[in-house]
């Protein structure tokens, strides 16, 4: 029992270590991307875990970002992406935890340093938009190899996810490469 006791606090004191030497915005979003996991993990669904994700984006980007016509785009693609798999996107969009995940996480992984400011935590609540996005279009793709039977109909769900993350890019101020539009 010592023995395991000593390991993690081995493991723990490198992870600290670790987040210290990372710039505050990505360190808040490693910090509550690892409790948003363990919510999922929690659930053990990958049907939950990707409507849970699509909806986040999806409130997030409506409250959040200020509209206009790419927001506007990006909100019509999550319901799309809905949709596509199979689901009613009013159902999935009653269910918001984006206040939760974007400002209550946030706050409380911040309280736990002194070096971050308002742009952290808004750089932060993109990379995490980001982070949901991939998680979904990982999440279609091991769907797809799971059931090949279904890939035809489950290809234009990526086509969409891979859209909507592109649309994300541009929202956030990041740039897209060439391999960001190979679905």
């Amino acid at each position: 029992m010592n023995h395991d006791l000593n390991e993690e606090l081995a493991t723990r004191s490198n992870e600290l270590a670790e987040l210290s030497r990372m710039a505050p915005d990505d360190r808040i979003a490693r910090i509550v991307w690892s409790r948003i996991q363990n919510d999922l993990e929690r659930e053990d669904s990958l049907t939950h875990g990707i409507q849970y994700c699509v909806s986040n984006i999806y409130h997030f980007i409506k409250v959040q970002i200020q509209e206009n016509e790419q927001t506007s785009f990006a909100l019509r693609s999550c319901a799309d992406l809905i949709q596509q798999l199979g689901w009613n996107a009013g159902d999935i969009f009653a269910k918001d935890y984006s206040k939760t995940v974007f400002i209550d996480y946030i706050k409380e992984a911040v309280a736990m340093y002194t070096d971050t400011r308002q742009q952290h935590c808004e750089d932060a609540q993109c990379l995490l938009a980001m982070n949901m996005i991939h998680m979904v279009i990982q999440d279609i793709e091991y769907v797809i190899k799971k059931r090949p039977a279904q890939e035809k109909q489950l290809l234009i769900a990526l086509r969409t996810a891979a859209n909507l993350r592109n649309q994300m890019l541009n929202i956030f101020g990041y740039q897209s490469t060439a391999t960001d539009n190979n679905f």
